[in-house]
């Protein structure tokens, strides 16, 4: 679904249509699953925190901006709702590392054809990777490569500034091509394949 049709669904659903809340909330649902797993493996508690987010809104919908950026606003949204329950139940004391596997689904066309062409081995060794970065680059990695923000969305769904979103982003890169060596050229080849798409 394209921005412009995601602000008239948003701005349909401001003015009391339940039913752009739902288009919404079907759109995005794959979305924000995947995003909310960087946080927590419970996938109930995910789909709970994903519905009583699209609750809030709809109470709030009055009071709420009138065109965000409907993805970014609700990625932002559901980091703030998730990161708040969890610490409210004690539920998160380390996060846990992402499992590249997890991410899959979210992937470009481009992305799974490229996912397709590497060997079980190279997939491993990938996974094994990703696995290795600290948890805010593996968030960094699945809002910029697997979901496509630009930087300056990074920045708002993180809350961190435009710098620390180069920094880090450059810092997991690095370590990715360092852990991940695979006998060919291959690695680059797949990245710049994935930068040049998005």
């Amino acid at each position: 679904m394209c921005e412009q049709e995601q602000q008239e669904l948003w701005l349909k659903f401001r003015a009391g249509d339940a039913d752009a809340l739902g288009a919404l909330a079907r759109s995005h649902f794959r979305l924000l699953f995947n995003y909310a797993c960087q946080f927590t493996k419970d996938r109930e508690q995910i789909k709970d925190c994903i519905q009583d987010l699209f609750l809030e809104l709809w109470t709030r919908r009055d009071a709420l901006r009138e065109s965000p950026f409907v993805t970014v606003y609700l990625l932002k949204a559901l980091r703030n709702n998730l990161l708040r329950k969890l610490r409210r139940e004690k539920w998160i004391t380390e996060a846990e590392p992402v499992d590249a596997h997890d991410l899959a689904d979210g992937l470009t066309p481009e992305a799974l054809a490229i996912q397709f062409e590497l060997s079980a081995e190279n997939q491993h060794r990938l996974r094994a990777a990703i696995a290795s970065l600290s948890p805010r680059q593996q968030e960094i990695i699945f809002l910029r490569f697997y979901e496509g923000l630009s930087a300056e969305e990074i920045t708002e769904v993180m809350k961190i500034n435009p710098q620390s979103v180069y920094n880090l982003l450059h810092t997991a890169l690095k370590q990715l091509k360092t852990t991940w060596i695979p006998e060919s050229n291959f690695f680059l080849l797949a990245l710049y394949h994935v930068l040049a798409t998005n």
